[in-house]
């Protein structure tokens, strides 16, 4: 009783502790309905679930990290990396990230994974707008790296100090969105460690082989490159990082090309590895008629291709073990993953081991329904042994056939439109290798 008396008094006589105890306490319910509304804000584009997911991760356990903006989580997966090597990789990626980021990143990155290697992304992006800033700045914890970032941002870019205080306080921008909220909204994690699943990622076809360009000739680089780039390999040298530069196959006009071109140079004369991929997306086994959803971006189907030639790249380079131990919790992550994009890939097409992504895909020629049957029929394949059938079927593909032949009489259709594509292999001294399909496939109707 006079321990509770004593307390009491101090209460009273102590204002300043009663404001400091009302902020912990308002700090305490700000953050996690901070953490809801940004999550619902970003949860159907994927612009900064690999920020969000990174922090999720046990320490020292990924290698490599890669940083970049959406190129690089469009690209790169380590979620199919992981199901076919077993190792745990990351992506510490935010849309329209900017050179401006990059040795703030590298140091977020060290906080938890102190030996890993970091594979930095490069495209032509420097100074971040708003909305990339967001993206990033909204899902980094605060410390006094993140306030260097803001007042680095602010001292160096455009905008106004004045305009910086919701990069700290993201909740500034969101608070009309309460009346939005519903229970799912309260679920802040869809078990996939920010695995990319939007739709243009999972569904949209683009042909680029009218954007691509390529040259030898070197432009001069833009003041803000040369600025930024200095000031991140000065920073690497400072801290003897361990750094991979990496430019991805896509779309690039002409002055950015050639701009680039500079770029690696001045890199490579600082001492630094680059992997320079621009002109590389044959090799790499890229189809740029099919697997990119725009002219800077892979679909699932080339992140595929991508993701296994950058990981076997990078690992021989930098003597990285692959094939590892199976971890229940990547496990778990995958499964969830496929239960995601189960409607848009094949099951073959997951384990990158046995892919040849230089066998043709079949071309459909037609699906027609007749007495009870589909009759699916396509071009021959080139150096292919058979092929595979599969059939859309509550949103995943089944495969319901294999043969040598080019067609395939399917009775088990369903009442309604059918969906049908077809997966080339060949047998390598007892290895089946998968090689390419039409995503979409070939639909007709069925009436029974």
């Amino acid at each position: 009783m006079i321990k509770n008396q004593m307390i009491t008094e101090v209460w009273k006589k102590t204002p300043k502790l009663r404001v400091i105890c009302f902020l912990l306490i308002l700090v305490g319910l700000v953050i996690p309905v901070q953490k809801i509304l940004l999550y619902r804000d970003r949860k159907t584009d994927n612009s900064s679930y690999q920020v969000m997911n990174f922090y999720k991760e046990e320490e020292d356990s990924l290698n490599p990290v890669f940083i970049g903006s959406s190129c690089c989580f469009s690209f790169y997966s380590p979620l199919f990396a992981y199901n076919t090597y077993g190792i745990t990789t990351n992506n510490y990626a935010s849309s329209g990230m900017g050179m401006i980021a990059y040795k703030y990143a590298i140091e977020e990155v060290r906080k938890t994974q102190k030996d890993a290697l970091i594979v930095l992304t490069i495209t032509p992006l420097d100074i971040m707008n708003y909305t990339a800033l967001h993206y990033l700045l909204d899902y980094m914890p605060m410390s006094k790296n993140k306030l260097n970032f803001i007042k680095g941002y602010f001292t160096y870019g455009e905008e106004n100090i004045l305009n910086s205080l919701e990069y700290f306080f993201p909740l500034m921008r969101l608070h009309e969105r309460w009346s939005d909220l519903t229970a799912d909204d309260f679920v802040l994690d869809n078990g996939t460690k920010g695995a990319t699943a939007h739709q243009y990622y999972l569904t949209y076809v683009t042909d680029i082989s009218d954007d691509l360009f390529f040259s030898e000739e070197r432009r001069e680089m833009p003041e803000n490159w040369v600025y930024l780039m200095t000031d991140l390999l000065d920073y690497c040298d400072e801290h003897n990082e361990k750094i991979m530069f990496l430019l991805p196959p896509r779309s690039y006009s002409e002055e950015e090309f050639t701009q680039l071109n500079t770029l690696v140079d001045y890199i490579n004369s600082r001492g630094y590895d680059v992997l320079d991929l621009r002109e590389k997306a044959e090799e790499i086994g890229l189809d740029v008629t099919h697997d990119f959803y725009d002219k800077r971006h892979t679909n699932v189907h080339g992140s595929l291709k991508y993701t296994d030639y950058v990981i076997n790249v990078v690992a021989e380079r930098y003597n990285i073990q692959l094939d590892h131990e199976r971890n229940e919790e990547w496990d778990t992550a995958f499964n969830n993953y496929y239960e995601l994009i189960k409607g848009d890939v094949l099951d073959v097409e997951l384990n990158m081991k046995q892919r040849d992504c230089f066998l043709e895909r079949p071309e459909l020629v037609s699906a027609v329904y007749d007495d009870g049957s589909v009759t699916i029929k396509w071009n021959e394949v080139e150096n292919a042994d058979g092929y595979l059938v599969y059939r859309k079927e509550n949103n995943e593909w089944i495969r319901v056939g294999d043969t040598e032949s080019t067609e395939y009489s399917d009775s088990e259709c369903a009442k309604g439109t059918n969906l049908y594509t077809v997966i080339s292999y060949r047998n390598d001294n007892g290895v089946i290798r998968y090689g390419n399909y039409e995503y979409k496939g070939i639909g007709v109707e069925v009436k029974r």
